[in-house]
């Protein structure tokens, strides 16, 4: 159960392709995974906060290992599974399980794959590869404070056009 060529060219693309059917379950269910589960609460500002700090700090956490394999030729595949997971704070409950079950198998089915991969060895384009996470992990410190979902969308936004910015082949010799 080792990925195909295509998943293997193309893994930005396949991800992209995961997290927009994440996105679209809010057409079924328009509350957060955070949300469904403190609104109930008291203190439900307090728990949702706090819920998204962790979701925070694991997509720092993902960025950077993501960030610093590129650079140091390893995997990055538990970096990837940390960002999915913080990242998925930010879906309904039916698009966080297709955001981490669908990548966590993208991930196993590339790490059953024998081919030498690509890596960057410049801290300039690592960062650029990983603008979306970086993007994202701001979007996130903002969104932790605020609480304002119109904050992360526009951010969210932003990053994604970010990432598209610093990923164009001019960028490649960073």
């Amino acid at each position: 159960m080792k990925a195909t060529n295509f998943e293997y060219r193309h893994q930005t693309l396949v991800h992209q392709l995961i997290v927009g059917a994440g996105f679209l379950t809010y057409l079924i269910d328009p509350d957060d995974i955070v949300w469904r589960f403190v609104r109930s609460s008291s203190a439900s500002r307090l728990w949702e906060r706090s819920l998204f700090i962790v979701a925070t700090i694991l997509i720092a956490i993902g960025a950077a290992l993501c960030t610093r394999a590129r650079v140091f030729q390893r995997p990055k595949y538990f970096g990837e599974i940390l960002y999915a997971i913080g990242f998925g704070a930010l879906l309904p409950l039916p698009g966080f399980i297709i955001l981490v079950f669908s990548e966590s198998l993208r991930l196993l089915r590339l790490m059953r794959r024998q081919d030498p991969v690509k890596f960057d060895s410049a801290w300039g384009t690592a960062i650029c590869r990983e603008t979306v996470k970086w993007g994202i992990l701001v979007t996130m410190i903002v969104f932790s404070i605020t609480l304002k979902d119109r904050h992360a969308e526009i951010l969210a936004v932003i990053s994604f056009l970010a990432g598209l910015l610093f990923n164009l082949p001019v960028f490649d010799k960073l």
